[in-house]
């Protein structure tokens, strides 16, 4: 899908206050909402990371610390591209507009009044989760759904399960804490699953319930041990918190 991006949301900017290269890349952007449903995930994802390179340049922001796998490939998708300059990646986003809709035109509108939104490729196609039987989840679906049973049974089972990971590096606590599922993340802690393990990334479950506003997940993991560690960016969870009540447990877990 696509959606409004206020870059400007108070601009009162005419074609006339723009480059040719912004008139082109906005018309571009805006064309993008008519073609999205012709776009695979992986042309979203590009076009994504060119547009989000064009309008703020260079990716200084934390890899989401939320568990929502298309919010990270997102972060990636943008990330890879490193400081390549905004021109260059304006030029580029037209040059595939052009390229996956060849009767599209990029060519400035002249006419008077003519004024293109800002949009931007926010999302990937959602395919929402198949329903789930509680006694068929692996430890890590049990994590997320916060079936603390499920995790118990497994884990008396198979104490062994309490490394597992996932693809990304994500164990049991990092899914339960994304999710603030909080009765699934004590019976984890209690079945013994690593409190400091980290994702490909660096980031605890620690990092994942602060970033993502979680209160009683981030105090569940301060209460149960669980350490204040940096992760590849150099970031603690305290780092990434942005609410209050995070703020307070976490600071006062460094006394």
């Amino acid at each position: 899908m696509a959606e409004a991006l206020p870059v400007y949301p108070d601009s009162d900017f005419s074609d006339e206050d723009q480059s040719p290269l912004d008139i082109s890349f906005n018309k571009a952007a805006d064309h993008v909402r008519k073609i999205t449903n012709q776009l695979n995930n992986n042309q979203l994802l590009e076009l994504y990371g060119l547009f989000k390179q064009g309008t703020e340049g260079k990716c200084n922001v934390p890899k989401p610390g939320w568990l929502d796998s298309r919010g990270r490939r997102k972060w990636e998708a943008w990330k890879s591209l490193g400081d390549l300059p905004s021109d260059e990646a304006k030029e580029r986003y037209i040059a595939l507009i052009q390229k996956f809709d060849s009767e599209f035109s990029h060519t400035p509108d002249d006419s008077p009044g003519s004024k293109e939104a800002w949009v931007a490729v926010s999302s990937l196609r959602y395919s929402p989760e198949p329903d789930l039987v509680t006694n068929e989840l692996s430890l890590l679906e049990a994590a997320r759904e916060n079936c603390a049973e499920r995790v118990n049974e497994l884990l008396e089972l198979n104490p062994e399960l309490r490394h597992e990971k996932d693809d990304d590096g994500l164990t049991a606590l990092h899914w339960a804490a994304d999710r603030d599922a909080t009765e699934a993340l004590s019976a984890a802690i209690k079945g013994g699953c690593p409190l400091d393990a980290a994702d490909e990334c660096g980031q605890t479950a620690l990092h994942y319930a602060a970033s993502c506003g979680h209160v009683d997940s981030t105090r569940i993991l301060i209460d149960a041990g669980a350490s204040l560690l940096k992760d590849d960016e150099d970031c603690t969870p305290v780092d990434l918190a942005t609410d209050d009540d995070i703020k307070k447990i976490l600071e006062g877990a460094r006394k």
